[in-house]
This record gives structure tokens, C-alpha cells and sequence, in this order.
């Protein structure tokens, strides 16, 4: 099921996207906000977060730059968007917002883990070639005045939550290099990260029908995926004295 919505932040409109369970829970549905990348939000990230609603989970999409957004570019993207894209998805009365987590693709991906920083009561992120390291990532948001020109990966000492990373070795478009440097960055801040890598695998590499597309490596991440937000989820369930999966 899908719901269309506008988020205000500030003085900007930003259209987003709920894609909800069919099925009713038996108390409220977990949240994952996810965030599409460079190439804008499209049919591929609906198709994926409903393939994330049948595992039961509730996905807040918004589309934070293009399109119909009065944000046209991520480097326009201002820190309190991300607060309420999070507020959004949090204050929603059919999600538990004690169980709700950060989900992104390549510039998304990286946008998730800075969101996770700034946002502590994120359960996890799920990275998928996520657009770190690099002069043109995190360098291009003008907006985050926190960010160290000398260091762009010196925020990720401020994430409290696990981090799952999956990125192709033969990625030319987001190198692996840029998740090899954050795993460095994790080690560094100690922070509870699962790095895998996937030789001979290229960017975009989940999309079906993309040129790109490696069904075995597309199979592989979804299940850690899936086994890491059930792992986070089952974590507030035995605290809830619940069992919903």
C-alpha cells in the first residue's frame, strides 16, 4: 500500500512516500526511512521498500532533492530535513517509534549514516554502496556546517547504532574505496559495523532489469539485510515481551 505525502521543513515542500503492510500488525509496524541516491527517487526504490513491507517493516521514502522537491539539489539538503523526515516516519501512529531504523543507496547511503549521527535514536543503518570518502560527498553538503574539511569522516564517533555496509569491489561509479575508508573510520571510533565486499560486482547491482543487476550478490545482501534489521528488531521485541516476526 502506498500513501503520498508533503513534509514542511521550513520554508520548503518535500514530497515523500509511504509504502505500508497489507496485512494489520498485531501492535505497530517497525520504520525504516530510506533514502534513494544521485539518480533520484524512481519505481526501483518503491519496488524495493515493498519488498521490505512484506517482511513487515513500514518505509518512509522522501524525495529530498529533484523532482517535484522544492530542494532541487542535495547540496540545498539542510540538517533539519533529516530531522523531520525522522519526525515524519517516528510521530506516525502506526509506527513504533522505539523501532525504527536508516536505509540508503549509494549518495543516500552516505546521507543515511550522516543522518544516524545527528539522530540518536536510529536502531541501525543499512549501506548499500554508500557515497562516503570521496571530495564530491560529503563536501558538496554546504549546509552541514559540522563536517570537517579536514576529516569528512569524523562524525561517524557520534553513531551510537549498528552498521551493515554492502559494496561491489568493481564499482567505478561509487569506488569500494569509499566504504574501506569508512570501515577504517569504524574501527577507529569503535563503532559495531559488518563490512562485505562482492568481487567482480559493479554499482546499482540490486536493481532488477539494470545492466548492472548480479542476482547471486543482489540475493546475498538482502538476506544480511533482512538478518540484521529481524537481529535489531527482535532486540526491542524480547524488551517488549513480544514476538511479531
Amino acid at each position: 500500500m502506498i500513501e503520498k505525502l508533503k513534509m514542511q521543513s521550513g520554508d520548503s515542500s518535500i514530497p515523500g512516500f509511504f509504502s505500508l503492510p497489507q496485512s494489520k500488525p498485531t501492535g505497530k509496524w517497525p520504520g525504516l526511512l530510506v533514502f534513494h541516491g544521485t539518480d533520484g527517487l524512481g519505481p526501483q526504490h518503491l519496488e524495493f521498500a515493498a519488498t521490505l513491507t512484506q517482511k513487515g517493516y513500514a518505509c518512509l521514502l522522501p524525495q529530498w532533492f529533484g523532482g517535484i522537491s522544492s530542494r532541487p539539489h542535495w547540496r540545498d539538503l539542510e540538517a533539519n530535513d533529516l530531522q523531520v523526515f525522522w519526525q515524519t516516519l517516528r510521530n506516525d501512529p502506526r509506527i513504533d517509534a522505539q523501532r525504527c531504523a536508516l536505509l540508503g543507496f549509494s549518495r543516500g547511503g552516505g546521507l543515511a549514516l550522516l543522518a544516524a549521527s545527528l539522530l540518536p535514536e536510529v536502531k541501525g543503518v543499512v549501506n548499500f554502496f554508500g557515497l562516503t570518502s570521496w571530495a564530491d560527498g560529503y563536501a558538496d553538503y554546504q549546509n552541514f556546517s559540522f563536517l570537517s574539511k579536514d576529516d569528512y569522516l569524523s562524525f561517524v564517533k557520534q553513531i551510537t547504532c549498528p552498521l551493515l555496509t554492502m559494496h561491489g569491489k568493481s564499482d567505478t561509479v561509487v569506488p569500494a574505496t569509499n566504504s574501506y575508508r569508512l570501515e577504517k573510520s569504524c574501527q577507529e571510533y569503535k563503532l559495531t559495523a559488518d563490512f562485505n565486499y562482492y568481487p567482480g560486482v559493479e554499482h546499482s547491482f540490486i536493481w532488477p532489469g539494470n545492466i548492472k543487476f548480479n542476482p547471486v550478490a543482489n540475493q546475498q545482501t538482502r538476506r544480511l539485510m533482512f538478518d540484521f534489521l529481524k537481529q535489531l528488531i527482535r532486540k526491542e521485541e524480547r524488551e517488549k515481551e513480544t514476538d511479531l516476526f
